[in-house]
């Protein structure tokens, strides 16, 4: 099954007044000049993206199920919109209005011709020409409409994986040592614990650049935190950390200088545990960060990212296709 976007005016979908008039029609057609309209056929998907005048975001507006195609002659009512004209199946498709916000995940799509939109390229001129997605474009968009069925804008708003910073040497010796040992490793938290699914995506920036890419396993805080608890509490829990976390892996930090930096820091709060880490093509914050519409988050631990986010970042890692394909995989369970 195919699936397909295209821009049309808002004024084509909506009175002033907030009144229906693409979904007013009978029977619900799609028609446009465009022959390529044809591409689609029984079953196939199309969304219509709009810019609502009211806020000025793009939105998908509908998603339509293809039942047939026809030509339109040239003295029915439909032409004057064009010859070519898909039948929509009206059971089968949505009216979705200003529910399902579609800027962020269009400029991470690659469709099939594996050209994305440009940064800063507006999406309705984008979107003039019909484009069909990419098979995983496709999985993708379904799977964020289920979710927009199931739980609501809040839905596929909600964080979906993080991201987060270290330093050189911290991002080496994570890479490392899951090269050498394929063992979860821990990444020690200034703030709460993260709390998100298991198999989510992990960002790490380092040194400027997106560094490494990683599978949220589990998180959870740590006892004795500052001087909230006893002095024989927080060593305890420093010899936890060490045992469990950091003795047994490569080139681990020298234990006299884990004990300096754990009493000077007071402690951590949290940590949490990520496994499956793989390297990106090197791409720096100055580019990925316009893409997210992000000023670098200075002083910030982490920052949770939605579904949208995840899947422009990972877009934008390029990561060799095992991974890809692995992290695509858990974007659209």
């Amino acid at each position: 099954m195919a699936s397909a976007v295209i821009f049309m005016q808002w004024d084509s979908y909506e009175s002033e007044a907030g009144q229906p008039v693409f979904f007013h029609h009978e029977p619900l057609t799609f028609n446009s000049r465009q022959e390529r309209l044809h591409k689609l056929g029984e079953g196939d998907q199309l969304w219509l993206v709009s810019r609502c005048p009211g806020d000025q975001q793009y939105y998908f507006v509908a998603r339509l199920t293809v039942a047939g195609t026809k030509r339109n002659k040239p003295e029915s009512a439909d032409a004057r919109f064009g010859e070519f004209s898909l039948i929509l199946d009206r059971s089968n498709s949505k009216d979705l209005g200003r529910q399902f916000p579609a800027e962020g995940i269009l400029r991470a799509f690659e469709f099939e011709t594996s050209k994305p939109i440009k940064y800063g390229a507006s999406i309705g001129q984008a979107l003039q020409t019909l484009r069909i997605l990419s098979p995983d474009d496709g999985r993708v968009l379904d799977r964020q409409f289920q979710r927009l069925e199931e739980e609501g804008r809040a839905g596929i708003d909600r964080p979906f994986g993080l991201w987060t910073k270290c330093d050189r040497a911290s991002a080496e010796y994570f890479l490392e040592n899951w090269r050498e040992k394929q063992e979860p490793l821990a990444f020690m938290l200034y703030d709460p614990p993260p709390a998100l699914g298991r198999g989510s995506p992990i960002f790490i920036h380092s040194d400027e650049n997106l560094r490494l890419v990683a599978r949220f396993v589990t998180s959870e805080y740590l006892a004795g935190h500052k001087f909230t608890a006893e002095k024989e509490e927080r060593l305890a829990e420093r010899e936890r950390f060490w045992n469990i976390y950091r003795a047994n892996t490569l080139n681990p930090p020298a234990r006299d200088d884990f004990d300096r930096f754990w009493e000077k820091q007071h402690c951590v709060r949290a940590l949490f545990v990520m496994d499956t880490v793989c390297v990106p093509e090197p791409i720096r914050f100055k580019i990925y960060g316009r893409a997210l519409e992000w000023g670098y988050p200075r002083g910030v631990g982490y920052r949770y990212v939605t579904m949208a986010q995840s899947l422009l970042l990972l877009r934008a890692a390029r990561l060799e296709k095992q991974f890809d394909q692995f992290f695509l995989q858990i974007l659209t369970q």
